[in-house]
């Protein structure tokens, strides 16, 4: 799908903001990043893109639920293990270089063919390559709508039910929240050719008009790159969208990289966490002041169910 193709109808209808039920409407209107980019693509004129974006920001913020869940893994790397520990206990979350995801193709929603760019001078000695890996801007962390009952995230984040899982209220937390967005899954790539010749031409342009007035920094104040690469971050392949996630992103390089505040509501320990680790979550629950729970199976009942007996 070539991202210029991509063309959406603005609703003319006002929501009524009386009768509004949140949570029918987010079933009805799941994220659309294509839509957005749409819609901020509508102008040329910067100042306009950057009130859309703002505009749009907005709206991201209704999809973000109460209370999200972020799933951790106790292994044999001891180290490791500590500084999730230590994390927890400093009310922190650690932020990874998106290429250290599970996914190895994950921020691959949308491609450019350099065979386009190489006819332009300045980029033909670089292979046609504007930018080599739009996911070393950001850092990011994963979070989920999939409560604790969800076995397959136990098996899969929390390694076989050994790790620990944290509850985090999403309007207390209001540093984790502001840069939290829900995730987009989809089967389709993006082709942004089109968006890159602008940029490049954009630039060229740019760069030929400060060169004769002797500057040596280009400033550019068109951000639609920064705006894409921000939106189609949270895209991912359909398969995986029984983890409902919500991914925390931030600049590469932002203040206080790379931990975010969050301040823990409760933690859940896995039915299989050894007994020393269970200590030692359960001494940080207290220091933290918050409920402690260990999972277990509901062995008596007709339905396959973890339960969570507080501590």
């Amino acid at each position: 799908m070539k991202i210029e193709d991509i063309k959406y109808k603005i609703p003319k209808e006002p929501i009524n903001e009386q009768d509004f039920d949140i949570e029918k409407w987010r079933i009805e209107n799941p994220m659309d990043y294509l839509k957005a980019m749409d819609l901020i693509n509508k102008s040329n004129i910067s100042s306009v893109k950057n009130e859309v974006f703002k505009t749009i920001y907005k709206v991201t913020r209704l999809y973000i639920p109460d209370k999200l869940f972020k799933y951790y893994s106790l292994n044999d790397n001891i180290n490791l293990n500590e500084q999730k520990l230590n994390t927890l206990e400093q009310k922190k979350i650690f932020m990874s270089d998106a290429k250290y995801l599970n996914d190895p193709f994950d921020n691959k929603a949308y491609y450019y063919s350099s065979d386009e760019l190489k006819k332009y001078d300045r980029l033909a000695k670089c292979d046609g390559k504007l930018i080599d890996d739009f996911s070393s801007f950001s850092k990011v962390s994963a979070l989920t709508s999939n409560n604790v009952n969800s076995m397959p995230m136990w098996a899969h984040y929390a390694n076989n039910h050994a790790g620990y899982c944290v509850s985090y209220d999403m309007k207390s937390n209001t540093q984790l929240s502001g840069c939290t967005f829900p995730v987009q899954y989809t089967n389709e790539r993006i082709d942004i050719t089109s968006l890159m010749v602008q940029q490049v031409e954009t630039m060229i342009k740019e760069i030929e008009i400060q060169s004769t007035k002797g500057r040596k920094q280009i400033l550019l104040d068109d951000l639609s790159l920064v705006y894409m690469s921000s939106f189609f971050c949270n895209i991912k392949h359909i398969s995986w969208n029984y983890e409902n996630e919500f991914r925390c992103t931030t600049g590469a390089t932002a203040k206080g990289m790379p931990y975010v505040s969050a301040e823990p509501k409760e933690i859940y320990i896995g039915m299989n966490c050894v007994p020393s680790y269970t200590d030692r979550i359960i001494k940080i629950a207290k220091e933290l002041q918050i409920p402690v729970y260990k999972m277990d199976f509901d062995e008596q009942g007709s339905e396959f169910n973890l339960i969570a007996n507080r501590l």
